[in-house]
């Protein structure tokens, strides 16, 4: 259980993160948990490695799928999973996902919205994301509910008396655009980099890829001295596999093979020179 950190919502794209020093996070996003092409597998060995270690999970968007409804025009009723097909298929698939989250409760923290979440808010004018949290919520959880894009101010704070020690921010986006077949996202970086100055972490998903790039830019203090900050890229990957390329959305609109998996971080702090720093490794 992630002991000690505690979310607050400032306003309604900002979040507060308190932690204590080496805590561990764990970024995903693109779970669709609902497909049938979800691997249930790797996600549960990574959230249940998270557990283990005490970490917190913060999903950035598209933890659903809910692409079969009838009023769809991506789904393939072939690719719903035999016990959501029922007339209550969304209720269904909300019920199952509070039943697979009370296995970690206190581990997953924070659920942000995909385009597959804000597609069931305008044609369906239900929250899934919220629904699932308030369930979860009532039967022990401590989830908090965020939206397609926003920061995590993130607070390393002192265990006694909390004293704040280091503050990071992140940005986070569940992304935008297309597949980007060539790039795989990555001239984004710049584009970023340009739009939210003050983020020390960048976080992306969507396209279903995963990369790492770290950047590094000049910063000048009000009194005058130099210094140079170090500026983490993530874009997060899926769980979703695309299967054999028989037919389907993914293969009709030529998307690339995901990568799956997200990636850890754990805010530590440089004993010497009392610096903060952001240790990221894949999780895969």
């Amino acid at each position: 259980m992630s002991f000690g950190l505690t979310i607050e919502p400032l306003k309604r794209t900002v979040f507060r993160v308190e932690v204590p020093e080496n805590q561990e996070l764990l970024f995903i996003s693109d779970v669709h948990y609902d497909a049938m092409k979800c691997d249930r597998d790797l996600l549960t060995k990574h959230l249940t490695e998270a557990k283990k270690r005490g970490a917190a999970v913060f999903i950035f968007g598209d933890w659903f799928d809910l692409m079969q409804g009838k009023w769809d025009p991506r789904g393939t009723y072939s690719d719903l999973r035999p016990e959501y097909k029922s007339i209550t298929y969304l209720d269904d698939v909300i019920n199952d996902s509070v039943e697979y989250f009370n296995q970690f409760k206190g581990t997953i923290r924070f659920l942000g919205r995909g385009n597959h979440e804000t597609n069931i808010e305008k044609r369906m004018h239900t929250s899934p994301l919220d629904r699932v949290a308030a369930l979860h919520n009532a039967e022990g959880g401590n989830i908090t509910v965020g939206g397609y894009a926003g920061w995590l101010q993130v607070r390393m704070v002192r265990d006694s008396a909390k004293k704040v020690r280091h503050t990071s921010y992140v940005h986070f986006h569940h992304g935008y655009g297309g597949n980007a077949p060539r790039s795989k996202g990555v001239l984004a970086v710049d584009l970023d980099q340009m739009q939210f100055p003050d983020a020390d972490i960048i976080v992306r998903g969507h396209t279903h890829q995963k990369w790492y790039v770290p950047t590094t830019v000049d910063r000048i203090t009000s009194a005058g001295n130099l210094y140079q900050q170090r500026v983490h890229h993530l874009r997060t990957g899926s769980y979703k596999l695309l299967g054999d390329r028989f037919a389907g959305w993914a293969t009709e609109k030529g998307f690339n093979t995901p990568t799956l998996g997200g990636w850890w971080l754990r805010m530590a702090r440089n004993r010497k020179n009392d610096t903060l720093r952001w240790e990221i490794n894949e999780a895969n």
